[in-house]
């Protein structure tokens, strides 16, 4: 009989403890994320959205891609060219990286990423698609005239400089390598300078779209 009360009561401790070690992991995991959604963004959240100028791009398809139809849904927009030796492939693999991790956390919000190059005069749509394919299928290259180019960058703080020819004709473009975030509304939402932390952006993009993982 002592026996038997015993084990009820090593049961019943046992219990109590499971109980109090259960509801303080509730209490730890709220805190953890009440810290998370209080925690400042790796990147620049402007409090009202930049409208984009009214400029026509090409996609890499040689389809018109006018501004506004960046209207539709959350985008990522990148600035560079498909000759840039470090800068875009090391960007545009952690934007990859970025895609398939909210693949796994958001399906529904994967947004899609567009790569402008500011050099047309060597990117053809045809070159674009052929580099893009590289990476994920979400992302997708544009181009544009000069002066579509120079108003769409001047209006989101982009900068970028093509340098004087070598005597092969070859010459270098500097260029921000910022990555933007652009809301359903067409506008610019916010920034993310480098270095580019892939969870650091995963996270901004979840809390600033409201998505859920």
């Amino acid at each position: 009989m002592r026996k038997n009360r015993l084990f009820l009561f090593l049961g019943v401790l046992v219990l109590s403890a499971l109980v109090v070690v259960g509801g303080g992991q509730l209490l730890l995991n709220e805190l953890a994320r009440q810290k998370a959604a209080n925690a400042p963004y790796s990147g620049t959240v402007l409090p009202e959205s930049r409208p984009l100028p009214d400029v026509t791009l090409v996609d890499h398809d040689g389809a018109p891609l006018p501004t506004e139809a960046l209207a539709q849904d959350w985008q990522l927009l990148f600035f560079g060219f498909t000759s840039c030796p470090d800068v875009c492939p090391m960007t545009l693999a952690q934007l990859t990286g970025v895609l398939v991790d909210l693949e796994e956390q958001a399906p529904e919000a994967v947004p899609e990423v567009l790569f402008v190059s500011v050099d047309p005069n060597r990117d053809s749509p045809a070159l674009l698609k052929q580099y893009v394919e590289h990476f994920h299928p979400n992302i997708r290259g544009a181009t544009g005239t000069r002066d579509a180019i120079d108003t769409l960058t001047a209006s989101l703080g982009i900068s970028y400089t093509l340098h004087e020819p070598d005597e092969d004709g070859q010459y270098a473009v500097d260029h921000s390598a910022a990555v933007l975030l652009i809301d359903p509304s067409g506008g610019m939402k916010a920034v993310w300078n480098p270095p580019h932390g892939r969870s650091a952006m995963v996270n901004d993009f979840l809390r600033i779209t409201g998505a859920t993982r």
